[in-house]
């Protein structure tokens, strides 16, 4: 036998005596249970039993399961509250949905210039830069507007709102 065969052969001994321990330790304390006799209940006006008392007795934290209980409601159809084929109720009335809001400008400033043609920024759109003047449209989605020395000024063309970007980089 292995060092891992002793091992396991101990445990498993260790476990059946533990086991046997605890079945035999048991033994003797166990006490026969009585039952308690109940007072008849009175009936209260509604035809419920009267609210739920709970018998002092020496069970200790056993007293409380022969508290008294309301009797169930008698029904006809024992499942008639509980299963119901009726459509659900209509939604609630909610509020409007929000009204569509342009996206955050996907541009950032890199620099702009004067020339002949007027003044242009250079804006990087991801990993590309792109020259810009005011009035041309940029992928049929912005159009520049107006550049400012402080800022320049977008339209988002399919919700026809303005838009600004800081020439000031966070």
């Amino acid at each position: 036998m292995t060092g891992r065969h002793v091992l396991l052969a101990a445990v498993l001994l260790a476990t059946l005596a533990a086991s046997w321990w605890a079945v035999n330790e048991d033994a003797g304390e166990l006490a026969v249970v009585q039952p308690v006799e109940r007072a008849a209940r009175p009936q209260s006006a509604s035809g419920q039993g009267a609210s739920a008392e709970v018998p002092a007795s020496s069970g200790g934290g056993l007293a409380i399961l022969d508290a008294e209980r309301a009797p169930w409601p008698e029904l006809a159809d024992p499942l008639a509250r509980i299963v119901s084929f009726a459509p659900p109720p209509p939604p609630s009335v909610s509020m409007a949905p929000a009204a569509p809001q342009a996206p955050p400008l996907p541009f950032r400033y890199v620099g702009a210039i004067d020339d002949a043609q007027g003044r242009a920024v250079f804006l990087l759109e991801g990993t590309q830069v792109r020259l810009a003047r005011p009035g041309e449209e940029i992928a049929g989605r912005y159009r520049v507007e107006r550049i400012t020395p402080s800022a320049v000024e977008f339209t988002y063309l399919p919700l026809k709102k303005l838009q600004t970007l800081n020439r000031q980089n966070p």
